[in-house]
């Protein structure tokens, strides 16, 4: 038969096939199974396993509760669909009075997750934890009673749960304590569901027996997964036992408890009470020390978290098998860079700890050299990374050396599908002023090569590429990712820093300096302005470049396609001192622009899609800015007589000297926003 008289018809084809191809599309592009569903009757019901596989349920009032929940179940009872829902998720808040949580302790200050929002970062490291002295009170509100107003405005969903009859994952992501009802009706109608619980505390540890309702939900058999924030000492100088209280509920109280992250807190107003001994840990009721141990399959021990020997991780190990796990996650978030593990961690984790089940791991190591020199923190790291069997992921930030990537493509290249390695380093001065040598390590087209080599396997990568002012070996290093056959997401950190004018005696300044270069900064002595001058242009990274940088990647790729490219440009103004200067970073944070490349399949061929990240948080930086330059404009012609216009009040600048240089002005432009590019590549 000739194939041109053959027609195809989706009409014709089973049920369990076109549910294959919906599940094809849903991988591959989300929005096209809508698509698909509108093709047919038949496509649409193939298509409603995997639109309502997730449902979402978004927490702001008892109202909006009820609304919510009432056009949900009118969906899924027109769409005859609620036995396809296997994962509802559940997040938000939502307060019965006008009343205050906290009381006592007061505060302005905006909560960790606020303030990450107010950095732009938040887009680029996505679900990164934050660190930031925000509030932190651990009981802040009374235990939610059964039966009381707050449990009843629950209903909703208690009822919503009752109608689902296969569903096996509640998410529970609300400030809001897990009310007691929602328990009940989980233990009676889906006592198999997994309970992911990322809100979870205990308010009345402090009160030598925690209420009885507390325990219940941290016994609970349904209690799969946790997150809890916690810390030393809260806001208001209460010990927090959270973590303590979280090692004997895994050691003993939940019978199914297979995944916990910790947070480690660094309290606003905590300090205060810091040489305050902390009262003993009594336990929790019923708890005997040594008697069982947990089987967890992922512990995450995030934030300000001291890992530092003997201590937690030993706490830890006494309290749960790490024989069983497969993912482990050492230190890490975001403004916490300075707290990891040490050498002498490692050191006691490859001596006293076996891991033949890990698969992920991610540790934030630190040299923790502030009181004194640390030689054996390299070869403790080697030793470290061979004592585990061979990972499918690894995320390593902190200080790196040649010779511990060397062992960790050694031990973990051949089975790697994912890796991440973020180098720094510590800026502040030692407590006994030695002098700091310690440059974070910069990565090589060969040492991308020998990644190509060493990972046949690798599909995502994260790493960090100095820029060079957009010069040849910089445009070899993007084209040597191109190699990767199996690559097929890629985040690059475009590191903008300067260390070696401070950490490097034998640096030396660029040959073509000319007088202006060679002369040092009055906002900081010990820079030259021709490496300020560089330092900006390294940072003007604009959507230009990025394509520019998608381009040369893409056209040079073998095997697979690029599907994502995400760009983050970061340590301009770094030069290996903490010391920097005010006028600087405004110039810095305006040009240091982060991106996100994608590919998106489409009949008539493939499309890029470009995108700036933090735009709406740099957009408002901006606005400032021209605030700032209208009120200084004012305020010369009022109280100096100077008629200046805003645009030009920081043409005077030193920075805007370096600064033009580089971009001279560009004829009508409002101020130097306008005038700068990005170099080519």
């Amino acid at each position: 038969m000739d194939m041109d008289s053959v027609k195809l018809d989706l009409h014709a084809l089973p049920l369990e096939t076109l549910q294959q191809i919906a599940g094809h599309v849903d991988r591959s592009h989300r929005p096209s199974l809508y698509a698909f569903g509108l093709a047919s009757k038949t496509c649409h019901s193939a298509t409603l396993p995997l639109i309502f596989h997730h449902i979402h349920l978004s927490i702001s009032s008892r109202e909006a509760l009820q609304r919510n929940v009432n056009a949900l179940v009118t969906t899924l009872s027109r769409t005859a669909s609620a036995g396809h829902v296997r994962y509802l998720s559940i997040k938000g808040s939502f307060r019965l009075s006008g009343a205050s949580r906290i009381e006592g302790y007061k505060s302005h200050t905006s909560d960790r997750h606020s303030w990450f929002e107010t950095t732009g970062v938040d887009e680029i490291l996505g679900g990164e934890e934050p660190s930031f002295p925000s509030p932190h009170v651990v009981y802040d509100e009374p235990v939610i009673a059964k039966s009381s107003e707050e449990d009843l405005a629950w209903a909703p969903v208690v009822g919503l749960i009752q109608t689902l009859p296969r569903l096996s994952k509640l998410v529970y992501d609300c400030r809001n304590q897990f009310p007691p009802t929602l328990l009940d009706a989980l233990h009676d109608h889906h006592p198999q569901c997994k309970l992911y619980h990322l809100t979870f505390r205990l308010r009345t540890l402090l009160w030598g027996t925690p209420y009885p309702y507390e325990m219940a939900l941290a016994s609970s058999p349904c209690l799969y997964s946790v997150k809890v924030e916690c810390c030393r000492r809260d806001s208001e100088g209460d010990d927090d036992f959270n973590q303590e209280a979280m090692m004997e509920i895994v050691a003993s109280l939940a019978p199914n408890l297979k995944k916990v992250v910790v947070v480690n807190l660094t309290p606003e107003n905590s300090r205060r009470y810091y040489r305050r001994p902390r009262e003993p840990w009594r336990g929790l009721p019923g708890f005997v020390s040594g008697r069982s141990i947990g089987s967890l399959t992922s512990l995450s021990l995030l934030g300000a978290v001291d890992l530092r020997p003997p201590g937690l991780l030993q706490a830890w190990a006494r309290h749960t098998d790490f024989s069983r796990l497969r993912h482990l996650a050492l230190g890490g978030g975001y403004g916490c860079e300075g707290a990891g593990v040490n050498d002498e961690g490692m050191e006691w984790i490859a001596q006293n700890c076996s891991f033949p089940r890990l698969k992920t791991l991610r540790i934030r190591m630190q040299r923790d050299d502030m009181e004194a020199e640390r030689p054996n923190y390299a070869n403790n790291a080697i030793t470290f990374f061979r004592e585990f069997e061979p990972l499918d992921q690894l995320s390593v930030s902190g200080p790196l050396e040649p010779k511990i990537l060397d062992a960790i493509l050694d031990q973990h290249g051949p089975t790697l599908k994912k890796l991440t390695l973020r180098p720094s380093e510590q800026a502040f001065t030692p407590s006994n002023h030695r002098v700091r040598r310690d440059i974070p390590m910069t990565f090589t087209k060969e040492h991308i090569l020998q990644i190509h080599t060493q990972c046949p396997a690798l599909q995502e990568l994260a790493i960090s590429v100095k820029r060079t002012k957009s010069d040849t070996l910089e445009a070899e290093m993007y084209k040597s990712f191109g190699q990767m056959a199996q690559l097929k997401s890629l985040f690059l950190t475009l590191d903008c820093s300067d260390w070696g004018v401070m950490r490097d005696a034998d640096s030396r300044d660029d040959a073509s300096f000319d007088a202006f270069d060679r002369e040092s900064c009055k906002i900081l002595g010990f820079l030259k302005k021709g490496r300020l001058r560089e330092t900006l242009m390294n940072c003007a990274v604009d959507e230009t470049l990025v394509r520019s940088i998608w381009e040369t990647i893409y056209s040079s790729k073998v095997g697979r396609g690029l599907e994502s490219l995400k760009v983050w440009t970061t340590g301009g103004g770094q030069w290996g001192t903490s010391v920097n200067n005010a006028s600087i970073p405004p110039v810095v944070n305006h040009l240091s622009r982060s991106w996100l490349v994608e590919r998106v399949c489409r009949d008539d061929g493939d499309v890029t899609r470009v995108k700036e990240l933090g735009r709406r948080v740099r957009e408002a930086r901006d606005q400032e800015q021209t605030d700032e330059y209208r009120r200084r404009a004012e305020y010369l012609r009022k109280e100096k007589d100077i008629v200046m216009e805003p645009g030009d009040v920081e043409e005077d600048s030193e920075i805007m000297q370096v600064f033009r240089r580089v971009w001279p002005r560009k004829e009508g432009s409002r101020d130097w926003r306008e005038d700068w590019s990005s170099l080519p590549l």
